[in-house]
């Protein structure tokens, strides 16, 4: 009986310490896969391609990419949360500075060499012809100041026009509908405009480094998944690679994926960055660098009162994600 007794009580025991194991054991948790977002331009589809190689997979992070056409609700959406990071441009992570949104700039992915552009109806025959026209454009980003470069090239500035809020993808229906003469766009909706008889005046050709697309993420991500970040940038770069060395096969994938004509697809008028063009743009020192056209957009705001004050760049901008970096 005593014998019977003492293996209960031993069988108890080995429960009790088993169960006290177990709760103290930290549980287990799959992080979520990284939302990003992205849009209707060819700089942004390597993300694309990283998903569909599976170059993510390869990196080891997991990436939910979500694309759309409307890009000023996804942005509005991305600083209230909703995505981990998006792919913005200089100009639009600057303009946002203003309500200091915990953010970071990471990486700078390709910098617009005439796939941006200030497209007018066929009436409009020169930039100077757009006096006391209306010109659609994205108000309060680098859309508004490349507008503002163009009209210098005719001795005009911004009193002489009617700036209207125009998103990218509204241009070629406003223009037809006449709501606006001219209006700031980019590929692929240039080669569309041009296809329905409207006119290029001016593109971002004439204003280098002016329009660069940067992969930014909150900063809450940065220090808690910060290989995930490392991860994400070493994927983007490899699928660009692929796209350059294998640009037919790379157009089919993407058209494929996004459900988008292939026409629509092209490299020209983008430059796609790579790791030793980013290692330049986040140099300060740099004539390239990130720093000298973040203060060119800060002026600019500050000048059109969109900004109250100066941000920390420092802050803004962080070097320490790109691969080799300490």
């Amino acid at each position: 009986m005593f014998r019977w007794l003492k293996s209960i009580a031993l069988f108890c025991l080995t429960l009790s310490l088993l169960f006290a194991c177990n709760s103290s054991a930290p549980p287990t948790t799959k992080l979520a896969p990284l939302r990003v977002a992205y849009n209707l331009w060819t700089g942004d589809f390597p993300i694309v391609l990283a998903r569909e190689k599976g170059f993510f997979a390869q990196q080891g992070v997991s990436v939910e990419a979500v694309y759309t056409e409307n890009k000023q609700p996804q942005i509005a959406d991305f600083y209230a949360g909703k995505y981990d990071g998006m792919i913005l441009t200089l100009g639009d992570v600057i303009g946002a500075s203003g309500n200091k949104p915990d953010i970071g700039v990471v990486f700078a992915i390709d910098d617009s060499v005439g796939g941006d552009a200030i497209i007018a109806s066929s009436e409009i025959k020169k930039i100077a012809d757009l006096k006391g026209k209306t010109i659609g454009a994205t108000l309060g980003g680098f859309g508004e100041l490349l507008v503002e470069q163009m009209l210098a090239t005719a001795n005009l500035n911004r009193n002489d026009v009617t700036l209207v809020k125009t998103d990218a993808n509204q241009v070629l229906e406003r223009l037809k509908t006449k709501q606006i003469q001219a209006g700031q766009t980019w590929e692929p909706y240039v080669s569309r405009a041009v296809k329905a008889g409207d006119r290029v005046l001016f593109t971002s050709q004439k204003t280098p480094g002016l329009i660069t697309d940067t992969i930014t993420f909150r900063g809450s991500v940065l220090r808690d998944r910060p290989e995930d970040v490392r991860a994400f940038i070493r994927a983007f770069l490899q699928a660009s690679d692929y796209w350059e060395k294998n640009i037919a096969e790379g157009n089919q994938i993407i058209a494929k994926a996004l459900k988008i004509p292939i026409e629509d697809i092209s490299l020209q008028g983008i430059k796609l960055l790579k790791l030793a063009d980013n290692l330049q743009a986040f140099d300060k020192n740099s004539p390239n660098s990130l720093y000298k056209n973040a203060e060119l957009y800060i002026d600019f705001y500050i000048r059109t009162g969109s900004l109250g004050s100066r941000p920390d760049l420092e802050k803004l901008i962080n070097a320490s994600f790109l691969p080799g970096s300490s």
